[in-house]
């Protein structure tokens, strides 16, 4: 199985005043990606309760293209279809995180080329 480390999985993730909405930003850009392919896009520090996840394309990833989103090894959404252009919000239960977390991508349906923003929808509520 293929493994890509997005361009994002370093940067610093806010945390900010416990009760605070945020949204963290992390962006996949691939070519030819096969199925099965996981990208690793961002690190969710201990203490965040996930609450939604933001999936936006702006031209798709190509015909048949979906997403399963996963933290650490549990998928929190699965089958996003992002073959053309478009803006999903997904809520999701609430996942309150006790150790550091790897958001990450796994690419489904057919070989995927293009890019896509993953924007995870937190608060921080400390630990």
């Amino acid at each position: 199985m293929a493994k890509i480390i997005a361009q994002t999985m370093r940067d610093t993730v806010y945390t900010g005043a416990a009760g605070n909405l945020s949204i963290a930003f992390g962006k996949i850009d691939v070519k030819a990606a096969v199925v099965g392919t996981e990208i690793e896009t961002l690190e969710l520090p201990i203490g965040l309760e996930v609450v939604g996840v933001r999936v936006a394309t702006e031209l798709g990833l190509g015909a048949g293209v979906t997403l399963d989103i996963k933290l650490n090894d549990d998928i929190i959404v699965s089958a996003v279809n992002v073959a053309a252009k478009g803006s999903i919000v997904i809520p999701v239960q609430p996942i309150y995180l006790i150790e550091k977390n790897i958001l990450t991508v796994v690419i489904k349906g057919a070989v995927a080329t293009g890019s896509v923003a993953i924007m995870p929808e937190y608060v921080s509520v400390g630990f």
